[in-house]
């Protein structure tokens, strides 16, 4: 469901229609099963930010396989309907790997088993083995398969980590979310090769664009929970015998963070048909949208804590979930300096 410059503006709104019902029914049914509740519960317990049986519900959906290919038993599917679903699963700030396994899938074009990980950096290639450190790797301490480009120049070999076998060390660490991540390090870990040479380094390097626009799509989707929560406490709360929505500073505050949102929401779907169509300026159009989650959105969940006020300063509220998500989320993004040098490149040749 990718649209093009060919399209009538009928199939165009058949298509945002059909994007629509997707978004209602993922929404139903990780609301059937999850809940920004349960993910400040895991917040207070002693253990990773993780659960399994979710993964296993979301697996058996078929989420992470979206990209992968009908004939390898996937879905077939576009870009857009794996941002739909990454958003579905910010909005409920489900812990899940949805972005990285799902881009892994797509490289591998292989439905996921277990916690199969894409990571963007690259590693040392050695023989038929690779070497290197993958620092704060988000889901890493639950993953069970990696996706890695191995670079010995010439030389490029993209394949696949076997992360219970020989050479691999994990060591956990504790992001803001509390997610199970952990820098893995890689000493002669045997690679299965999964293609060489160009074909490498084109597939890894799309793999990573598809897996930062779903990143972004799971930011929109906790910026909107966030923004939404404060608008519906906005109506509720009352100060000076008036509800606080009422009030300019407030209600400017949230139309603005709407705003962001949705803004956010076009440039994720433009980057995925750039993606999904191959064009030149996909990587332009793909860090235009992770600047914009890095630079604006990242701040909605922020906002959102001034709306409630110091209500929002206390454990027991979602505010903090909210927020400690949105600042995991873009820090696996990379750098804003970064994204901020290719799109200004971009615009720059445009003139």
């Amino acid at each position: 469901m990718t649209r093009d410059s060919s399209m009538s503006l009928a199939e165009i709104a058949d298509i945002a229609a059909e994007l629509d019902e997707l978004k209602r029914f993922s929404l139903d049914v990780l609301g059937r099963v999850w809940s920004v509740d349960r993910s400040r519960a895991l917040l207070d317990g002693p253990d990773a930010a993780f659960d399994g049986a979710l993964w296993a519900a979301v697996r058996d959906l078929g989420w992470p396989d979206v990209l992968v290919s009908e004939r390898a038993g996937g879905g077939g599917a576009t870009l857009r309907e794996l941002a739909v679903l990454a958003e579905s699963a910010g909005t409920a700030v489900a812990p899940v790997p949805l972005a990285a396994a799902a881009a892994a899938a797509w490289c591998e074009d292989r439905c996921a088993d277990g916690v199969t990980l894409l990571v963007p950096d690259t590693a040392t290639l050695r023989g038929e083995t690779v070497s290197g450190i993958f620092g704060c790797v988000p889901y890493g301490a639950v993953a069970t398969r990696l996706i890695v480009a191995a670079v010995s120049a010439p030389d490029t070999v993209l394949g696949v980590v076997d992360l219970a076998g020989s050479g691999v060390t994990r060591t956990p660490v504790k992001p803001l979310d509390r997610n199970p991540a952990a820098v893995i390090t890689l000493e002669e870990a045997p690679l299965r090769p999964l293609a060489t040479g160009a074909e490498a380094v084109r597939r890894h390097h799309e793999a990573v664009l598809r897996l930062r626009v779903a990143t972004v799509a799971e930011v929109v989707g906790v910026a909107s929970a966030a923004n939404a929560a404060a608008t519906e406490y906005a109506k509720l709360r009352v100060a000076f015998d008036r509800p606080i929505g009422s009030f300019q500073a407030v209600k400017h505050r949230l139309v603005d963070q709407r705003a962001a949102i949705e803004v956010g929401r076009a440039l994720v779907n433009r980057a995925a048909d750039a993606c999904d169509h191959q064009q030149a300026d996909a990587e332009a159009l793909v860090s235009l949208a992770a600047y914009w989650a890095i630079d604006t959105l990242r701040t909605v969940p922020e906002g959102a804590t001034q709306v409630f006020g110091g209500i929002a300063y206390t454990w027991e509220h979602d505010a903090h979930v909210y927020l400690r998500r949105v600042a995991t989320l873009v820090a696996a993004l990379g750098s804003r300096a970064q994204h901020r040098r290719v799109v200004t490149g971009w615009l720059t040749g445009r003139v």
